[in-house]
């Protein structure tokens, strides 16, 4: 499954991600992941969930921007009804 990934240095490129939350974790280098959805509803971000955990952590300004609150790490776009 091809999906844009916003890197936390504010770098994005499409790529293939794969189906399910083992290969999306891998893209992203997450241990576990987690849906943060937009405020209008339009975007779904597969997220790092222990991101604030590691050490040196990396706003991501460019995900936060797009769903209103602070992301940390790399992430992947989806639309809703993507993620079952």
């Amino acid at each position: 499954m091809d999906r844009n990934v916003i890197n936390s240095d504010g770098t994005s490129l499409v790529q293939d991600v794969g189906d399910g939350f083992q290969t999306w974790n891998k893209a992203i280098g997450a241990d576990c992941g987690t849906i943060v959805t937009s405020p209008d509803g339009t975007l779904e971000l597969w997220c790092d969930d222990d991101g604030l955990c590691r050490e040196n952590p990396q706003l991501n300004q460019a995900a936060s921007m797009l769903v209103g609150q602070q992301i940390v790490g790399s992430v992947i776009v989806f639309y809703p009804g993507d993620i079952k």
